[in-house]
């Protein structure tokens, strides 16, 4: 398998991998000391085996938004629980990053408050900025790019992927490849996105790809949000949620969406006859990773601090590879020989080079995006 190509760029040439029995050291007198609520690593907080006690003693992982599509968080979730016992309550009514950042907000001091977020980084800097995050760093972090976690440990990149366009080929004449085609009005009625890109990392992305395409850049992503406005005005983009039941019953016909969870609706829908079709746009790159964090308040502090070591560890890495995710320690991965290469050769296609928004970019862009995206789709 040629792997550079697929790579999660840029390309993370680290060093070999670590799986999870041998992330940690044994626990030490001084680390032992050392609440999980307050530890900053597994080994400051008392070892693997220390974590696992407590853990177990907690029972309960609360997250929220974790859909068993998304990222193959199913098979993660039922992995961990089979592991280590513990149940995973976890919330679907919500799931949006500022779903989860208004939960811990709104549930402090709560049982039921969250224990692990899954956000867009800009919204993790946000609320780490607010002192809502613990700081916390995986026993894998040596694998992972300084670039691509919290100078202060209190958010980690853990998968990503790049923005696509969806298309049921069985429904749509002609599938588009490009922004610059959905501008056409035999796409009336049949586009759009996941969500508000105010409030999720997936519509926000989306948006900053059509900048990219319309002439924008990393510092602008006023031209996306005007493109969309001309969709919405043109009733090509429709104000709908998109998701795999709205593909199926043909609401939703082509998708603006991560690559991983369009291939996911592809695979969901088949038996239903949708031709999804997904594609790289040609002439808009946006790729971007999530970031994974802990609740300062989390109710279940030892178990939050055992699902971030299993998620990095090489088992969880390859779970999320599985979902058609690019895992953070993809490089590491190949490096050490544990990746799953037949996992890794379903990823589309990656051609073009891309360079990540700093952390400025991304605040500038969500900021400007949240002044004006609703006044810009309103009909």
């Amino acid at each position: 398998m040629n792997t550079s190509h697929r790579r999660y760029l840029p390309a993370i040439l680290l060093v070999g991998a670590i799986g999870l029995s041998g992330c940690a050291s044994t626990s030490t007198d001084a680390a032992a000391d050392v609440g999980w609520a307050a530890a900053t690593s597994v080994e400051a907080g008392g070892g693997l085996d220390s974590l696992i006690t407590a853990a177990q003693a907690e029972g309960t992982l609360n997250v929220m938004g974790l859909y068993p599509d998304w990222a193959n968080y199913g098979v993660l979730v039922e992995e961990f629980t089979a592991t280590y016992g513990i149940e995973v309550d976890n919330d679907t009514s919500a799931g949006s990053s500022q779903d989860q950042i208004n939960a811990i907000k709104n549930r402090i001091g709560q049982s039921r408050s969250l224990d692990y977020l899954d956000t867009g980084v800009s919204f993790a800097n946000s609320a780490s900025a607010e002192g809502l995050l613990a700081e916390y760093r995986p026993a894998t972090v040596a694998d992972i790019d300084p670039a691509l976690t919290d100078t202060d440990g209190r958010w980690t990149n853990q998968y990503g992927g790049y923005v696509t366009i969806g298309c049921d080929a069985a429904a749509v004449a002609v599938c588009p490849s490009s922004f610059a085609e959905l501008d056409d009005p035999q796409y009336a009625g049949k586009v759009a996105l996941t969500g508000n890109p105010a409030q999720g990392e997936s519509g926000f992305n989306a948006v900053w790809a059509a900048a990219m395409a319309m002439g924008g850049s990393l510092d602008d992503i006023q031209p996306g949000i005007d493109f969309m406005a001309e969709l919405s005005a043109s009733g090509i983009l429709i104000p709908v949620e998109a998701n795999a039941g709205t593909l199926e019953t043909g609401e939703t016909p082509i998708i603006i969406n991560w690559d991983y969870l369009n291939l996911a609706a592809a695979d969901d829908t088949a038996a239903a006859g949708v031709d999804f079709k997904v594609a790289i746009p040609t002439d808009g790159t946006m790729a971007s990773y999530y970031a994974a964090s802990i609740n300062a308040d989390a109710p279940h502090p030892a178990a939050a601090r055992l699902w971030i070591e299993f998620m990095y560890s090489d088992e969880g890495q390859n779970i999320l590879l599985n979902g058609y995710t690019r895992p953070v320690r993809f490089d590491a991965l190949v490096e050490s020989g544990a990746l799953d290469t037949a996992a890794a050769d379903r990823l589309p296609t990656v051609t073009k080079g891309f360079e990540f928004p700093s952390e400025a970019q991304r605040s500038a862009a969500n900021l400007l995006l949240a002044e004006k995206w609703d006044a810009a789709v309103a009909s």
